[in-house]
């Protein structure tokens, strides 16, 4: 009995609706803390410190995030697709990639991408976890 008090709960958590996110709460300058692997099972968590990985991300209100580091710039184009989804376009609008947003808030943006499995066969689970906390904008005006 007591499992199913302990149950109940969180079956409330798991069925209630998300809210919408705050599409503006993305502007402004992001960069990643960490990434989380998960393939099959096999759980990888990464703090990212000075890597390869270090990019700060700054989104504007045109649709654009401005990608910096190591003093190189690079644009590309994003847009939300349905209400949590954000994809990213190159220069010419070729879709490149896309992403789940399990959080966006002015701490933090969560992002979940699917990614193929590695072996073939059915029953595989692939996908990375990006944390982001925002920092000061890195662009001039």
């Amino acid at each position: 009995m007591k499992k199913l008090f302990l149950f109940l709960p969180l079956l409330f958590f798991h069925c209630k609706s998300k809210p919408a996110f705050n599409k503006n709460q993305i502007l402004g300058a992001w960069k990643a803390d960490s990434v989380y692997h998960f393939t099959n099972g096999f759980v990888q968590a990464i703090a990212i410190v000075d890597s390869d990985e270090n990019i700060v991300y700054e989104y504007d209100s045109t649709g654009s995030v401005f990608m910096k580091k190591d003093g190189e710039i690079r644009r590309i184009h994003y847009k939300f697709i349905r209400e949590d989804s954000l994809a990213y376009f190159d220069s010419k609008g070729q879709f490149m990639t896309g992403y789940k947003i399990l959080a966006l808030t002015p701490e933090k943006l969560v992002l979940k991408k699917i990614q193929k499995p590695m072996f073939s066969g059915k029953n595989q689970e692939v996908f990375e976890i990006r944390r982001f906390s925002p920092v000061p904008s890195q662009r001039k005006p």
